[in-house]
């Protein structure tokens, strides 16, 4: 009997010591796994995502091979909804108001996100980031901190990577026999100068005179033309002087010298005379008629392609910006940071977990070699000489449809924007030295964490500054003399500009 209870008593011992192994076991793996150690990863977790889409919509379902490599990959069940963008704020709000919010959202209004984040619909990111490494070093600190209150975090800012700068029909100069200006050639004078060239010297030679030196977009604050702006002092949108945040509304004496130039291009034909109801610049470009250009890389080479059909050898070739007088000049590009993903403030401790865990892969280069060109043998394949090529599937579908949710969702802070395997290595290498050319010259508005502070912009911003514009582009087509920009200007302050600077500097002040 005593042998008997001491085999039993050996064997409990036994068993506890391996109940005990498994169980430090587990809690060890779900530490790992999740900032709680309450991530089970056996278990699937519906996600539901809210984006918004552009040309050609999003996948027609949810069955994509990269979402079921994610899904696979995570255990999830991802739900996407895509929402085109001209209908995604209207959207939101109307989901808004049911009072229940997808569990993950990309969020395009920094207005609404300001909003939204002081009624509490979003989850404070920053307590969990340090465990995901690779989402946290997708932006700079400050650009995180963009459109956040102090120490909270509420979105993770999506990185804007596409950046213009001017293009020159390279052809055109060789035919009137003008050289390509350097970087210290370039002056806002040489611009001129070469853009009336384009227009009365018959460029494209077939005798007619239908050419002109650049366009503009009517309908745009920088009217899609920000590199002259620049050249002659004037904020995009705002710039810091002084320790204040001053508006480029303000710029009396900048605007006077911007106008008379402007003015004069457009009295002598070296504007596009259309400029006024422009929309885009796509087909002016490609019809061969304009010298110069704003524009990236990628659209470039797209133009130029289009120009052969018309005009063989055709070329646009890119320029540093234009320099004006005091030697200012840059190139205006996206803010990272103004536009964000979000996490509803209802996903439990699990599925916040997964989430973060599936967007650190996300930007991870694993993750941007599978969301970026696809999955191997479906949208890609190796061929004979160990080069990279798309598949016909995909070439039926059209390159960049399997990269929807880098370009659309989320993406690391690399040059490789639209750069894929079977990219031509010159042209990929090429893409890549373009936006660091055009990163040389930041021209950048000093405003984009205070603006949305300001309630009276929020209210009367986008009157005010239609109005504004309204003068601008009068005084350009000669219906407004120069000066009368002294009064849009004071109408501007008089009507609610005023109190936009003291809102914005008291914001810019408290958080400098």
């Amino acid at each position: 009997m005593k042998r008997t209870l001491s085999m039993i008593l050996v064997m409990s011992l036994v068993l506890l010591s391996i109940v005990g192994c498994i169980s430090t076991g587990k809690e060890d793996a779900g530490t790992a796994s999740g900032a709680n150690g309450e991530n089970d990863d056996s278990k699937k977790i519906k996600i539901d995502m809210m984006i918004a889409s552009w040309k050609g919509g999003g996948w027609p379902d949810n069955h994509h091979p990269i979402i079921k490599h994610i899904n696979e990959k995570f255990n999830v069940d991802l739900q996407i909804q895509w929402v085109p963008n001209a209908n995604f704020a209207e959207k939101l709000n109307v989901i808004a108001a049911s009072g229940k919010l997808p569990d993950i959202i990309r969020m395009d209004s920094p207005s609404l996100y300001l909003k939204w984040v002081e009624q509490g619909v979003f989850l404070d990111l920053k307590p969990h980031l340090p465990e995901y490494s690779n989402l946290q070093n997708i932006a700079k600190p400050e650009e995180w901190a963009l459109l956040n209150p102090k120490d909270q975090i509420f979105g993770i800012p999506i990185y804007a990577t596409a950046q213009n700068t001017i293009y020159v029909r390279a052809d055109w100069l060789t035919k009137l026999e003008i050289p390509v200006p350097t970087a210290e050639e370039f002056t806002i004078e040489t611009f001129y100068e070469i853009a009336k060239a384009f227009t009365t010297q018959d460029p494209d030679g077939n005798g007619k005179n239908d050419t002109f030196g650049f366009s503009a977009l009517g309908n745009s604050s920088l009217m899609g033309i920000p590199e002259l702006f620049a050249a002659f002092g004037l904020a995009n949108g705002w710039k810091e002087e002084g320790g204040q945040l001053i508006p480029m509304q303000t710029q009396s004496e900048e605007w006077k010298a911007f106008l008379t130039f402007m003015n004069r291009a457009y009295k002598e034909g070296v504007l596009d005379k259309d400029f006024i109801t422009n929309t885009n610049f796509n087909e002016k470009y490609a019809q061969g008629k304009v010298g110069f250009a704003d524009m990236h890389y990628q659209f470039s080479q797209q133009t130029n392609q289009q120009l052969q059909t018309i005009s063989p050898g055709a070329e646009f070739v890119e320029l540093a910006p234009p320099m004006g007088a005091n030697g200012t000049r840059g190139n205006s590009a996206p803010t990272s940071g103004t536009i964000k993903v979000v996490l509803s403030k209802d996903v439990d401790a699990e599925k916040r977990d997964r989430i973060l865990e599936m967007f650190d892969w996300w930007v991870s280069p694993e993750g941007e070699d599978i969301l970026k060109n696809g999955i191997e043998n479906i949208h890609y394949k190796k061929n004979n000489n160990g080069a990279y090529e798309m598949t016909d599937d995909l070439k039926a579908e059209g390159e960049g449809r399997q990269s929807l949710l880098w370009n659309w969702v989320l993406r690391n802070n690399s040059n490789t924007f639209n750069t894929y395997k079977w990219s031509d290595p010159t042209w990929a290498k090429e893409m890549e030295q373009s936006i660091d050319n055009a990163g040389k010259y930041p021209y950048k508005n000093a405003s984009d964490a205070y603006i949305f502070s300001s309630a009276t912009y929020l209210a009367k911003g986008t009157a005010l500054n239609e109005s504004f514009h309204k003068s601008v582009i009068e005084i350009i087509a000669g219906k407004k003399p120069v000066e009368y920009i002294d009064e849009a200007i004071a109408e501007w302050k008089r009507n609610g500009g005023d109190k936009i600077i003291e809102e914005v500097n008291a914001a810019y002040t408290a958080n400098p």
